[in-house]
């Protein structure tokens, strides 16, 4: 049977350490199984900590309007999402719920400070490789805030030689 510590070898962020670093991680994270259906946090919620998925699927969500969400990714095992809570204490910036059963592994911020402090090596490899995900989800975010703009800017309408004609009109 596998253990954490390989679970935690093929995680993409934690793919730098090495197994006595795993086993010092390992020793930090809390288990915990979400039901098909069960919110593991909401949007707003106070943001504290990190999970990792070992198995399942969560799906992160965005609250639009009344009733209305929108699914901004699907993450799977292996992944991992919450990472913001281990820097600040703003409100969670979505929802993240269980599509199927699912288990996880939550890092706290109080245990990530402990990772800073006294284990700076193994802080330094896991902060390299978060901020390489901040990128590149800042990216895909980008991209999905400009096709949103675009979207309702054809939906009102807007084409660009209006656009045009609107600015480059001159006046006596």
């Amino acid at each position: 049977m596998a253990t954490l510590t390989d679970f935690l070898a093929k995680v993409s962020l934690l793919q730098d350490l090495d197994h006595a670093a795993l086993a010092t991680l390992s020793a930090l994270l809390v288990s915990k199984k979400a039901p098909a259906g069960a919110v593991i946090f909401r949007e707003l919620d106070d943001s504290d900590s990190l999970y990792l998925l070992e198995a399942g699927e969560v799906v992160i969500s965005k609250h639009i309007q009344g009733p209305v969400d929108i699914v901004l990714t699907t993450f799977h095992a292996g992944d991992f999402f919450g990472e913001m809570g281990l820097f600040d204490a703003a409100p969670r910036s979505a929802t993240a719920q269980a599509k199927v059963e699912s288990r996880l592994w939550r890092l706290d911020r109080k245990a990530f400070m402990h990772i800073l402090a006294d284990h700076p090596d193994i802080a330094a490899k896991i902060c390299y490789r978060l901020v390489s995900v901040f990128i590149e989800r800042l990216r895909t975010t980008n991209e999905q805030a400009r096709e949103a703009i675009r979207w309702g800017l054809e939906a009102t309408g807007y084409t660009p030689m209006a656009a045009r004609a609107l600015f480059d009109r001159k006046t006596t």
